[in-house]
């Protein structure tokens, strides 16, 4: 009897085996089988491979506790790619659960069943698998810890829609949904996000998830005294022992932000008493320091004193005195802050973070001072350092770039300056300032030489201590202060991530690489001729009719007269070859003999003219920069009067008035003072009376154009360009000529100027169009209309003809290749590499090749970033099988999405009609083209072709072809058992189909 009841229930687990392996059909059977199978298989091993990443995350995690702490790891860019393979493996098994075991049809209910409520709510769900849920949330999971938050909002944005009305799913997902949109900075979406989570049904079991993506969206919309109680809440539920004491820090940090030092103080204490890793640990201690009442400045200065003297804190230096500068700011005491920060720096060993935020805090009080030669050295330093998602990131790299313009001009003004001074004095008085220089010159280098000896000596110590810790064996009973049992047995583990040795796989020696090039060159172009410093018409260098920059010499000029330029230059013979020259040349290049130093003083007649040539130009470019950049309005006041007074003669004298004029204007305007504006306008009229500057000014319309004139230039250049393309010459020509009496200065001035010009080629005045682009392009060379202008002189140069046929210039789709079309059309040598065929001809009408879809757009007029999200969210959620490559690309002021691959045109129309078949995404995309277009034909539209050339081809090749037939569904499809229409029709009454019993098996249970 026994053996029939075994034999029984092999037959019956045999019999469900094989009925279950189909998730085509829904019984109670195949949803226990799948459930079974899900939980305990692919599941499984995918639950093993997330909590192995999420160890390995926690582990390699490394904060910079010098600044606000992520509430979670991920938050630090550097733990991004720590634990990938486990996460990806992760994925795998999820993505590989759902397509294996999703049961999606609905099941066949057998007659008599009460059709209920809850019954009816059954079957209007899009998922069956009561177990599958867990899959769809664990990819979720790994996508986000893997930091690909994108990829895993759509995921939980999916999950949200796939289980609507199941809360305890939906619950959780928006949960994680929040803190996805967090990561990605879309505040507003993760408060949305949460709002969405129905608080009176929520588990218990969600209850801290809930109050911790809240407290991370709360700290991240800067609401800090809101994020209080969430933060509690979660420090206090937190399981992991090294996450809660990181939990408590930040608490800490938000408590010492709000100005509470008594909670901030109880909350660093707690992190200590976590015994955490030892420089999370110090770390707290420092931040104790911080919120001491100040009274006890003493108290604390000598505590952080006695830390930084402790030998195992000497990794930690740069933290310690970075605490102690804070101290002496509290208490107003720039001149230790500085000495303080300025040793964090010199201590710092790790070279990281930590000493970016040194240099940040050294170039923001450099910068308040006006101190703009060490700011700028400081800042540069900074960007190479910190992260670009620091808060202060945009900002301090503005200044730098600001600086970059400023600071050769001012310490042209001070060297100047300087020199000048020395030029007056006595001969006595100038030898003995030139031997306390040579004295301060020997001093300094003999501190640098004991520091050296210093470093040397420390580098061999430290060299002998790791050679004495490599002989120990792989099992130490050593470890680092504070971490832990000291007498434990430790197994060495190797560094993860691995080493990377060659410079350019190691992010942090480019960052500070580039920030050195930064300091000596400034913030420069990537592009060709980069040291030149007219660069749009570097080319045309041959060219003897065009006048280019005065000097091409990278080198900063100083007061040297061209004669003891030459010295100097001849001086450069090697001693072995030339003796005599060779002992002169080291006399004047030795900085400890009064000779290097007499050689750059301005003595000369001559050499003091090259001095007042250098000083001028500085004053008038710093002045310039303190204006228009910095908005400091009484410096660039201080720089133009000083111009104008010492320098009646400087070239640009006129400008340099009608500039101070604005400059009081402003004054007047921005600080309600009273201005001498009339007095400098009335000086400019009567000195310069034939100026454009002076025209401007003396215009009685001119306070109305100030106010309006914008539009108006605005309207009349429509206007002159409207003409130009229906061939009326005459218009253009008068309002260009109206242009340079009204609008000498406007912004559309040299597409005026160019638009002429082009009307003078089209009338055979071939000489005349050339001399007007020499003047623009020698008056206007950063202008976009330039590059165009130098390249069509750069083919005249090059011998090819200019063609007289009318020429358009239209709206960015109606763009070609700068150089191969606008150019190219002018240029009318139709032997030429630009001779252009017509589209027609160029394009390909080829079917069943590679297309690719693209969604362009006018650059700076979408936000890329949503627009990634949304069309990932669209392909994650309709096609479940079939991956697409998303990339950004920029060409001619269009932004492109482009989607691929598509195996070919009907693919491609496919994806097009179901794409804008949806409302929601129809309407996101609202205001971009969509274009359907082969890689072949792509590759010829960059090349040379404009958009609406293609659309044209286009709609004449392919418009016509009838769509494709949609039945067969080409492409892949998340609803991977397809309803019949019979079925569609009873799931849109909420009808069943059949008649089966729902609670034969595992229906309702999660």
């Amino acid at each position: 009897m026994k053996r029939k009841a075994i034999l029984l229930t092999g037959i019956l687990v045999t019999l469900m085996l094989v009925a279950g392996c189909s998730t085509r059909k829904n019984t109670a059977g195949t949803r226990f089988y799948h459930a079974l199978t899900t939980r305990y298989n692919v599941y499984f091993n995918g639950n093993e491979a997330y909590k192995a990443g999420l160890q390995a995350q926690q582990q390699g995690n490394k904060d910079n506790y010098m600044e606000m702490l992520p509430l979670y790891p991920i938050g630090n860019k550097e733990t991004t790619g720590i634990g990938t393979s486990d996460y990806e493996r992760a994925i795998e098994k999820a993505q590989k659960a759902i397509r294996q075991h999703s049961i999606k049809r609905r099941p066949i209910r057998k007659p008599g069943r009460a059709y209920t409520d809850e019954y009816k709510k059954w079957l209007a769900r899009r998922e069956f698998n009561p177990f599958i849920h867990r899959a769809w949330l664990l990819l979720g999971k790994a996508q986000y810890q893997k930091g690909d938050f994108p990829e895993a909002a759509s995921t939980f944005s999916y999950i949200v829609r796939l289980y609507d009305g199941q809360t305890n799913i939906t619950s959780e997902a928006l949960i994680w949904l929040s803190r996805c949109y967090s990561a990605l900075g879309w505040q507003y979406d993760a408060e949305d996000a949460l709002n969405r989570v129905n608080n009176d049904s929520l588990p218990l079991s969600l209850a801290v998830p809930y109050a911790s993506a809240t407290g991370n969206y709360l700290l991240g919309s800067q609401r800090y005294k809101e994020a209080i109680p969430h933060l509690e809440k979660t420090a206090k539920n937190e399981k992991n022992k090294q996450q809660k004491a990181r939990c408590y820090y930040l608490l800490g940090q938000t408590y010492q932000l709000l100005q509470q030092p008594e909670q901030a103080y109880q909350s660093y204490s707690k992190v200590i008493r976590l015994n955490p890793p030892y420089e999370l640990a110090l770390s707290a201690r420092i931040r104790q320091t911080e919120v001491m009442p100040t009274a006890n400045s003493r108290k604390i200065t000598g505590k952080l004193l006695r830390l930084s003297k402790d030998e195992k804190n000497e990794e930690y230096l740069d933290q310690i005195y970075y605490a102690l500068g804070n101290v002496y700011l509290a208490g107003k005491d720039t001149a230790q802050a500085l000495s303080a920060y300025h040793k964090g720096i010199e201590k710092s060993t790790r070279n990281g973070v930590e000493k970016g935020i040194l240099q940040l805090t050294l170039g923001n009080l450099y910068w308040q001072q006006a101190r703009y030669a060490e700011a700028q050295k400081a800042y540069a330093e900074a960007i190479g350092l910190i992260d670009k998602t620091h808060r202060e990131y945009a900002d301090i790299t503005t200044r730098s770039e600001i600086l970059d313009e400023l600071v050769p001009h001012t310490n042209t003004i001070q060297l100047q300056d300087s020199l000048q001074h020395l030029a007056g004095m006595p001969e006595a008085e100038r030898m003995a300032v030139i031997e306390n220089i040579i004295a301060q010159v020997i001093a300094r280098e003999e501190a640098e030489r004991k520091a050296a000896e210093e470093a040397e000596r420390e580098t061999n110590r430290l060299q002998m201590r790791e050679e004495a810790e490599s002989q120990l064996p792989a099992t130490s009973i050593i470890s680092k202060p504070g971490q832990g049992n000291t007498t434990t047995p430790q197994t060495t583990q190797p560094a993860i991530g691995g080493k990377q040795d060659w410079y350019f796989y190691n992010p942090q020696l480019v960052e500070q690489g580039k920030a050195e090039f930064q300091r000596l060159w400034g913030r420069r172009k990537l592009e060709d001729n980069w040291r030149r410093k007219n660069k749009t018409v570097v080319a045309l260098d041959d060219f003897e009719e065009i006048d280019y920059s005065e000097s091409e010499d990278i080198a900063p000029k100083d007061s040297i007269p061209n004669s003891q330029e030459n010295e100097a230059t001849e001086s450069s013979v090697s001693p072995e070859k030339d003796p005599k020259k060779g002992t002169t040349d080291s006399i004047a290049n030795d900085t400890h003999r009064p000779e290097y130093y007499l050689a750059q003083i301005p003595l000369t007649e001559e050499a003091m003219q090259a001095s007042n040539a250098l000083l001028s130009e500085a004053l008038y470019g710093a002045g310039m920069v303190f204006k228009d950049r910095m908005h400091d309005f009484q410096r660039a006041e201080a720089m133009f009067e000083r111009l104008i007074r010492q320098f009646p003669d400087f070239a640009q004298a006129d400008e340099a008035y009608y500039q101070l004029f604005l400059t009081e204007l402003a004054i007047e305007y921005y600080e309600k003072k009273g201005s001498s504006a009339e007095k400098y306008k009335a000086e400019l009229i009567a000195r310069f009376p034939e100026s454009r500057y002076a025209k401007t000014l003396a215009d009685p319309d001119f306070a109305e154009n100030a106010v309006h004139g914008k539009q108006r230039e605005d309207s009349l250049y429509v206007r002159a360009y409207e003409h130009f393309q229906m061939g009326d010459t005459a218009t253009v020509r008068a309002a260009e000529h109206l242009s340079s009496e009204i609008y000498p200065l406007g912004q559309h001035r040299p597409k005026f100027m160019f638009l002429e010009a082009v009307t003078r080629l089209q009338g055979g005045e071939t000489e005349r169009f050339l001399a007007t682009l020499k003047e623009l392009v020698q008056q206007y060379p950063q202008n976009e209309i330039t590059d165009l202008a130098a390249h069509i002189l750069k083919g005249v140069q090059e011998g090819r003809l200019l063609a007289r046929d009318s020429h358009t210039f239209g709206s960015i789709w109606q763009r070609r290749s700068a150089e191969l079309a606008e150019a190219g059309n002018l240029l009318g040598d139709s032997s030429s590499s630009t001779a252009i065929l017509p589209p027609d001809s160029a394009f390909s009408t080829e079917r069943n090749v590679p297309f690719l879809f693209i969604l362009a757009y006018e650059e700076g007029k979408v936000n890329e970033n949503m627009l990634l999200f949304e069309v990932a969210r669209y392909n994650f959620s309709t096609f479940l099988v079939k991956n697409f490559d998303l990339a950004f690309a920029h060409e001619r002021g269009i932004g492109m999405l482009q989607i691929r691959p598509f195996n070919n045109y009907d693919e491609t129309q496919q994806y097009f009609r179901r794409l804008y078949a949806n409302p929601e995404m129809a309407a996101r995309l609202s205001g971009m083209r969509a274009i359907l277009i082969s890689e072949a034909n792509y590759a010829q539209l960059i090349k040379q072709y404009s958009f609406d050339d293609y659309d044209a081809f286009y709609r004449t090749h392919f418009s016509s072809i009838p769509e494709p037939e949609l039945k067969g569904y080409t492409l892949d499809e998340p609803l991977l058992n397809l309803p019949t229409e019979e079925e569609e029709r009873q799931r849109e009454e909420n009808l069943p189909t059949e008649e089966d019993d729902p609670e034969n098996g595992v229906i309702f249970g999660d």
